[in-house]
């Protein structure tokens, strides 16, 4: 696994113990005054491994270490096993701390060799490899270690004293075995780190310079020998040698902070770097690279030697860029060069992988959704002049005209196009109703609404029924119905209309007057008994006379032999506007002088059969009353048209004389009473 920098981070414990922590990195061995590295010439990472943490990982060599490899999560005293997690829960009693890459995204995910170490009185030999690869004499390089003490500084009390910590050796030699540099680390007491940030590795390494002639190096990490009362656990990663020289940056052009671009190839956009490296070479000399692979394998850029790298890129693909540099003499050699931070240039193609959807069919008033996914952005267009640049798209409360094909270009983040699309239907109906409409009080009107299967009209008030396409409405004041119609797809959807009603009380047009005119000449007397808040009065009188007043004059009619009736006429008008009409119809009469007959014979023969005021048309408050001989009440009636017809609870009555009384109010406001007396005759 490799580390990037210097270190690699890894979750860590509180501890107070920090203050020992920090004291060990003060006496780790120092840097070079040149920070910049070049790729890795060796590096053993122990694998990748996979995501399950106790999967274990391939064995080294027994040849590379003296330390026997144990096919377990808990290796035994004296041994040591491949991981890319310490088990902590499941060995010595919890006595190592809890190291995980997989709780570290700055760290990338892999194997480690961890050391469950016991007394030995001897050096051992942790790792030692031979590095064939032709390196540049003179040329400064870096022999380093990832290491972590895996004891807790405050974990179970087994050790009477505490825990020891491990002093290791680095070592180059040439294939001979002659010594080319070695240097010891500090007791390793840290974690590299103060405790609320996290377990951490520290890199220890060593500067070497490899004599003329050798091509073949001998890197050993060893324990050395002390007293170790409770052993010293540990974990080892990382083991590499690099090029170790001045450092190298590089940007994008006027981006310092870009790591990532991205670009279209339709456009075939110049892209350019510029890269610097620090003073350090007698003669500095520069080569831009670039990998396809990830940066698994680097090609050297033809003719791309300067400060600035520009190109046109006019092929997707994705690359990965950097700056190595080196000493004019040995920069044919990568392995005498030291090397940038890289960056990365993303060429896209046009967009692939992305999904364009809706959730048609809908029904209209529903919601019209769409989303597109796996694409950087989009411009969606579609019927009815739609338009959105979002991701995901609505249409709020659809209707059936929504229905269509929606088109949408999709955009790579380096700003490809591609043109793509999707049909939306709306299903169901769109419903209206109406028309909205102003009545007056007690009048009705009718509402339509759309057609469709099943209809609800509310609220039910004021309405001829609420299941009909077409309803008639009365509404006592103003009402806005809403109507839901569903469909043979089972979709609704509703619909308004407001009813207003311009006045409070109901316009009614009422004439008062008598029902009778008698030949020749006649009078009558009207008065308006309308209801409402009425300004306006136009009466015609069917005498060929028209008034506009509330309360008419007296009116005189000629009446002519061949006529039998006439109609008079009222209009009223609220200040509403609202407006009635009413009718009154008038009975010519030849006789109008009120008489009661002398005689009468009730035999049912059609022919003076029954006792009553004659001609009492224009009498009012009219009381009739028939009195037997002996002063018994016979007959008594209001109305003019009852009539006696000489019986009593329906027994006939002896042929003899009666006394009758009638009194009444004439047309003048006289009150008259007449008595006389009329003879029943049965035949």
């Amino acid at each position: 696994m490799s580390i990037p920098g210097h270190t690699k981070i890894l979750n860590y414990r509180y501890s107070y113990w920090w203050l020992f922590i920090i004291a060990a990195m003060l006496i780790a061995k120092p840097s070079p005054a040149q920070p910049g590295f070049g790729q890795p010439i060796y590096k053993q990472d122990f694998g990748t491994g996979n995501v399950n943490p106790s999967t274990i990982g391939t064995p080294i060599p027994a040849s590379k270490t003296a330390f026997p490899f144990d096919n377990n999560i808990c290796p035994a005293a004296g041994s040591y096993t491949i991981l890319r997690r310490v088990p902590v829960a499941n060995c010595f009693n919890g006595e190592w701390i809890d190291l995980s890459h997989d709780a570290n995204t700055a760290v990338d995910y892999g194997m480690m060799m961890l050391v469950n170490n016991n007394f030995n009185a001897a050096n051992r030999l942790v790792y030692r490899d031979t590095i064939n690869k032709t390196l540049c004499p003179g040329e400064v390089y870096w022999f380093s270690a990832a290491i972590i003490n895996l004891d807790l500084i405050d974990g179970p009390a087994m050790c009477v004293n505490g825990p020891d910590y491990p002093i290791f050796e680095l070592r180059i030699e040439d294939d001979l075995g002659n010594l080319i540099k070695k240097d010891t680390t500090p007791v390793i007491v840290s974690y590299a780190a103060p405790p609320l940030m996290g377990y951490r590795f520290g890199e220890y390494g060593i500067n070497f310079s490899v004599p003329p002639g050798v091509n073949r190096l001998v890197a050993k990490l060893t324990l050395l020998a002390k007293f170790y009362g409770c052993a010293e656990d540990f974990a080892v990663d990382d083991i590499q040698i690099r090029a170790r020289g001045p450092e190298a940056r590089i940007q994008f052009a006027g981006e310092p902070t870009t790591f990532v671009k991205s670009v279209c190839f339709q456009n075939n956009p110049l892209v350019s770097l510029t890269g610097v490296m620090d003073p350090y070479y007698a003669n500095p000399s520069l080569q831009w690279q670039q990998s396809t692979d990830g940066g698994t394998t680097w090609t050297d850029i033809p003719s791309a030697t300067g400060n600035t790298y520009t190109n046109t890129y006019s092929t997707p693909d994705t690359f990965l860029i950097r700056l190595s540099g080196g000493d004019a003499s040995t920069i044919a050699n990568p392995n005498c060069r030291v090397v940038s931070n890289s960056l990365r240039l993303e060429v896209d193609g046009l967009p692939t992988g992305y999904t364009i959807s809706t959730n048609s069919p809908v029904c209209a008033g529903e919601d019209l959704q769409f989303t597109g996914a796996g694409a950087a952005s989009y411009i969606w267009t579609g019927p009815n002049g739609f338009y959105d640049n979002i991701a995901t798209p609505h249409i709020f409360h659809a209707s059936l005209q929504d229905s269509g094909m929606y088109y949408v270009e999709v955009f790579s983040l380096g700003g490809c196009r591609k043109t793509d699309s999707v049909r939306a239907i709306v299903i169901g109906t769109d419903v209206h109703a109406g028309p909205d409409t102003a009545i007056c009080k007690g009048e009705t009107v009718r509402l339509t609404t759309s057609t469709g299967v099943s209809y609800a009209w509310t609220p039910a008030a004021g309405l001829s029924n609420t299941n009909q396409v077409m309803v008639r409405a009365a509404p006592d004041k103003t009402t806005e119905y809403i109507v839901k119609v569903t469909d043979s797809f089972g979709c609704s959807d509703t619909a308004h209309v407001t009813v207003t009603v311009k006045n409070t009380v109901a316009v009614k047009a009422v004439i008062e007057a008598n029902a009778y005119l008698c030949r020749m000449v006649d009078s009558l007397h009207f008065t308006s008994k309308s209801q409402g808040a009425i300004d306006y009065w136009k009466w015609d009188f069917g005498n060929g006379q028209i008034s506009l007043e509330e309360k008419p004059p007296v009116q005189y009619y000629s009446i002519a032999p061949s006529q039998y009736d006439a109609v008079a006429r009222l209009i009223v008008r609220d200040t509403s506007g609202c407006a009635d009409t009413a009718f009154h119809f008038m009975k010519v009469e030849d006789n109008c002088y009120i008489a009661v007959p002398t005689a009468f014979t009730p035999d049912n023969d059609g022919m003076n059969d029954h006792l009553y005021p004659l001609n009492a048309f224009k009498a009012r408050d009219l009381l009739f009353r028939v009195y037997n001989r002996y002063g018994q009440l016979v007959f008594t009636s209001r109305d003019h048209s009852q009539k006696w017809d000489g019986r009593i609870n329906g027994v006939d009555q002896n042929t003899g004389v009666y006394v009758w009384m009638l009194d009444y109010t004439d047309v003048s406001g006289r009150r008259i009473s007449l008595k006389g007396t009329s003879v029943l005759i049965r035949k």
